[in-house]
């Protein structure tokens, strides 16, 4: 039987003619052997189980992304709490008629400095008064509503701790205790009120100012961190905007609870 070797002359008219149209009129001849170079491939891999495709390990699953939820309930949450920190702050801290340690703030003491000794960094000739905070020499707290108790550091202060006191314009009249003990007895608000020297209500102002300023800029922060997640989201503009406008809506209305607040106690202060 002859090889396909010897009879390629006699065939050389047949294998011009393109592989389809030699393949209909000789089907049994081999296509590929007119093609020596032509190359084999291996078959595709069968899907798996079920008629699922095994995903390969690079490829990006990007069918199980989703957008990140954005929640207005979180930041109102954020919001009310800062508000109420600020109210419970007002009612604690700052009080008119109630017995509060930082009404004796600004109390300067006068004690007598010794030569070559020191007092919190305050060094002075012998015999000659130095002014020093109360709170520097003293321990004060807070025994009931309308009482204070301040414990000196060292007795021999007593006496100026105790004339600083009455003598501050405050309304108070501490009471000696022990040799080192002192107990102020808080007068009700108006009383209070009238005999406050201007010095102390101005700087209790400015403590409501900046606690309010403080207060404030946290409800700031938290409509910035709202807006950032919401741009995050594949949503239209219009609904965007629809979100950003509930977001201004509930800043504008924590920042008047804040307005309020302080007016309020800016009131209470005042004379």
């Amino acid at each position: 039987m002859f090889g396909f070797t010897s009879l390629k002359p006699l065939l050389n008219p047949l294998l011009a003619l393109r592989p389809t149209t030699f393949h209909a009129i000789w089907p049994s001849f081999p296509i590929a052997a007119m093609n020596p170079s032509s190359r084999f491939y291996a078959a595709k891999k069968k899907e798996s189980k079920g008629g699922k495709k095994v995903p390969s390990p690079t490829q990006d699953n990007r069918s199980d992304f989703r957008p990140p939820e954005f929640d207005v309930t979180k930041m109102q949450s954020k919001m009310r709490i800062c508000v109420d920190h600020l109210k419970q702050t007002l009612s604690t801290q700052i009080t008119i008629g109630r017995a509060n340690p930082a009404l004796l703030d600004n109390v300067m003491v006068k004690v007598m400095v010794k030569k070559g000794s020191s007092s919190n960094s305050r060094s002075s000739s012998s015999g000659v008064s130095k002014g020093v905070p109360l709170s520097e020499i003293a321990q004060i707290s807070t025994k009931d509503a309308h009482t204070l108790m301040v414990v000196l550091n060292d007795e021999d202060h007593i006496r100026f701790a105790e004339k600083s006191i009455r003598d501050a314009n405050l309304g108070l009249n501490p009471l000696r205790l022990d040799g080192n003990t002192l107990k102020v007895t808080v007068p009700n608000s108006h009383t209070q009120k009238q005999r406050m020297y201007a010095e102390h209500r101005e700087a209790m102002m400015k403590s409501i100012s900046r606690l309010a300023q403080q207060h404030r800029n946290q409800i700031r922060d938290f409509r910035a961190h709202a807006k950032r997640d919401l741009k995050k989201l594949k949503i239209g503009f219009d609904e965007v905007r629809r979100r950003e406008e509930k977001i201004q809506y509930e800043t504008d209305m924590f920042m008047k609870e804040i307005d309020v607040l302080v007016e309020s106690k800016k009131k209470e202060v005042s004379p």
